[in-house]
């Protein structure tokens, strides 16, 4: 194909046609312009095309993130009620003699919960050095702000929750010097299991134990009610990924 421009041109070129050889060069140019244009754009159109494939990847992978975070989010709300029943089936109690040592022990003791947020799918996204997400912005958008700013929030909370526990275990091991946790079997206690039963129930009937019970009980119902939105948040932006991702296929 070069070989037969040439000689167009050198024909010309021998007529001594200068105009014509003219247009014809520039003629030639233009369509050797259009050719690296088409080239450059079907280079641009296999790049997106590249790029849209790996994004479809990357959003299924976090669609099976958030599956998973809510499968373990569901668990620890699970324990969390559980935990807030006793506590304030504890609390109501007037009279502890029918409890244990052990039970009483357990009974007075908080608890801390804390979900271990999937980060990788959205790792990848801002790896990927993709800029562009197409059809996808509108999710893209929406699971950037579920891990930008509610997922801070939540790990606020969560360690707000724990920063109470650590507080409540201090006072338990070092400002409360009237009571030997067991703790655990086979560490043993040099505390009669009858005076040991006195003084728990003297604990439990005292302002600071029952205020460190109650701030957790407090605390469960944050974690529990930020869970919960969390949840409707997560089923909205899943369903977002595949509903755009099947209209994209």
């Amino acid at each position: 194909m070069i070989n037969f421009f040439r000689k167009i041109r050198k024909q010309l070129a021998d007529q001594n046609k200068p105009l014509k050889y003219f247009r014809y060069a520039l003629g030639e140019i233009v369509l050797v312009m259009i050719g690296i244009l088409l080239a450059l754009q079907v280079n641009t159109w296999n790049e997106v095309r590249k790029d849209q494939q790996e994004l479809r990847n990357i959003l299924l992978s976090i669609a099976s993130d958030m599956k998973e975070d809510a499968l373990i989010v569901k668990e620890i709300m699970g324990y969390a009620k559980e935990d807030n029943e006793r506590i304030k089936s504890f609390l109501s109690q007037e009279d502890y003699s029918g409890f244990t040592r052990d039970s009483l022990e357990q009974s007075l003791q908080v608890y801390s919960y804390y979900a271990h947020w999937r980060m990788s799918g959205f790792d990848l996204l801002k790896d990927s050095g993709i800029t562009q997400y197409g059809e996808h912005a509108k999710v893209v958008k929406r699971i950037k702000s579920y891990y930008d700013h509610w997922i801070p929030l939540i790990k606020a909370l969560e360690d707000d929750y724990e920063d109470s526990v650590v507080k409540s275990d201090d006072f338990w091991r070092f400002e409360e010097n009237t009571y030997e946790f067991i703790y655990a079997e086979g560490l043993g206690s040099i505390q009669k299991d009858e005076a040991a039963m006195a003084v728990l129930e003297t604990l439990a009937k005292s302002p600071i134990p029952r205020k460190i019970l109650k701030t957790n009980y407090r605390l469960n119902e944050d974690l529990l009610g930020a869970y919960e939105n969390y949840l409707v948040g997560i089923d909205g932006t899943v369903k977002e990924i595949e509903d755009a991702i099947l209209k994209a296929d």
